[in-house]
């Protein structure tokens, strides 16, 4: 005997799950996302045809009970001239004949028409209601309003008409039913829900689809992996966040990877010459000679310690997610770098708050910043060096100046880069202004190096205003 399957539309829509055992911890999540948008669009389109039910029908029910009285004085004077009719065909016919006139007014109305013992409405109506019959009103039976009464003058009968709610109905087209008027509107009513429903659920489906997909790529290693633009616009700002993330991670963990290749690169030379240094203190015979040897040993330690210190810095402000602002007064800035550094002449080192109080930043990333800025042009001016902070457009700008020999258009983005180097400098190892972009772009800005009015270059640092 064959087996029967699916046709392979509905495979497509919901997928056949494998026999598999007893999922564990984080399977019900891999679960939803491999059953098709089918599946979650039946889930939540039950969900909202319920609460949609639940609001009418209720809504419905508590309006009708506060105006059930109004509906059945309405019901009342409706029928009144009805009534008053059959009445008078009762009070125009012998009263043996009534029976036979019953079953004749009966076949001519959509409803049934009999006479009622009063005895018998004494059980079926309310004391109120009972009275007013007996005043000879029309009384609607407020129970379930399917009934009305009116007694007949001068006798213990009253005329009685319903069942309303099972109304005789011939030659009338099938569709012109109420049956079926309220089947359509009920049919109308769920496709209303359903084909919005199912679009939106399908759109967000093959969003979080795509959102996933770069997840799960990203967890598995490649760091390249970015979300595909999406259509959805409550999903898009997901895909942008998961592709600055992606991106963020990516930076890091690259920026970590040259760290610590050019690290142990950097270390090599100062650990040789110190190596060597040892092996001659030990057969050094003189005391001239081991001091010579002792002050390179020590000169090869603070190289160390100079390059621990920035390769810590560095990967500190590195991972740093945000970075805490405050405003940083511009003259104590500047004060304090005007104390750290004091050239010898002819270096003349300069600054300008250009009218700025206060600018939002981090104090130690900033002044980090600005001090490797600073002692990287006292490296390379001749004569002068100036330090300058000034409004520019809606944020700040920080520049320094100098009069050296500039910086090649070809290499104005590597100096940026760790542990690069235009000229090999033996007190530096290319941390200084890698250090100094870190801090920028956790600001919010950028670094750049261009050519300066003194003639060297100017490296600046672009601040947003908030």
């Amino acid at each position: 005997m064959g087996v029967t399957t699916a046709p392979a539309w509905l495979r497509r829509l919901w997928p056949r799950k494998p026999d598999c055992p007893a999922p564990g911890p984080g399977a019900r999540g891999r679960d939803l996302g491999k059953q098709g948008h089918f599946g979650l669009f039946v889930r939540y389109y039950l969900i909202v045809v319920l609460i949609y039910a639940v609001i009418v029908v209720g809504g419905i029910s508590a309006w009708l009970s506060i105006t059930s009285e109004n509906s059945r004085a309405y019901g009342e004077a409706q029928l009144r001239g009805t009534h008053y009719l059959i009445e008078q065909r009762y009070l125009e016919t012998p009263r043996e004949d009534w029976p036979a006139l019953s079953e004749e007014l009966s076949e001519r109305f959509a409803y049934p028409v009999r006479l009622a013992p009063l005895a018998e409405l004494r059980d079926t109506l309310t004391a109120r209601e009972y009275q007013r019959v007996l005043r000879g009103e029309v009384v609607m039976e407020s129970e379930d309003e399917a009934y009305t009464y009116q007694r007949l003058p001068g006798s213990d009968q009253a005329v009685a008409l319903g069942d309303f709610d099972d109304v005789m109905v011939q030659g009338v087209p099938w569709s012109d039913l109420d049956l079926i008027d309220s089947i359509v509107i009920l049919a109308m009513y769920f496709l209303a829900i359903a084909l919005p429903l199912y679009f939106l659920v399908y759109r967000f489906w093959r969003d979080l689809r795509r959102l996933r997909t770069t997840a799960e790529a990203l967890s598995a290693g490649e760091l390249d992996a970015r979300a595909p633009e999406v259509t959805t616009r409550l999903v898009n700002p997901l895909g942008h966040a998961l592709n600055q993330m992606a991106a963020q991670v990516q930076q890091v963990l690259e920026s970590q990877r040259i760290l610590a290749q050019a690290v142990a690169h950097e270390i090599r030379t100062p650990l040789a010459r110190m190596r060597f240094g040892l092996e001659m203190l030990e057969q050094a015979g003189g005391d001239d000679e081991r001091a010579h040897l002792r002050e390179g040993l020590e000169t090869d330690i603070q190289r160390l310690e100079h390059l621990a210190s920035h390769s810590v810095a560095y990967a500190r402000i590195g991972r740093m997610v945000g970075i805490e602002r405050a405003p940083v007064p511009v003259s104590a800035l500047l004060a304090d770098m005007a104390d750290v550094f004091d050239p010898e002449p002819p270096l003349l080192l300069s600054f300008d708050c250009g009218g700025v109080d206060s600018l939002p930043a981090n104090h130690e990333a900033l002044e980090l910043a600005l001090r490797n800025l600073i002692g990287n042009a006292l490296r390379h001016a001749r004569t002068r060096v100036a330090v300058s902070v000034a409004r520019s457009g809606e944020g700040y700008a920080l520049c320094v100046d100098d009069d050296g020999e500039g910086v090649p258009q070809a290499d104005r983005e590597r100096v940026f880069q760790p542990f690069a180097q235009l000229r090999k400098h033996p007190e530096g190892f290319g941390l200084g202004l890698a250090l100094v972009r870190v801090v920028a772009e956790k600001h919010g800005g950028r670094a750049s190096v261009g050519d300066s009015a003194l003639g060297g270059a100017r490296f600046r640092i672009d601040l947003p205003g908030q």
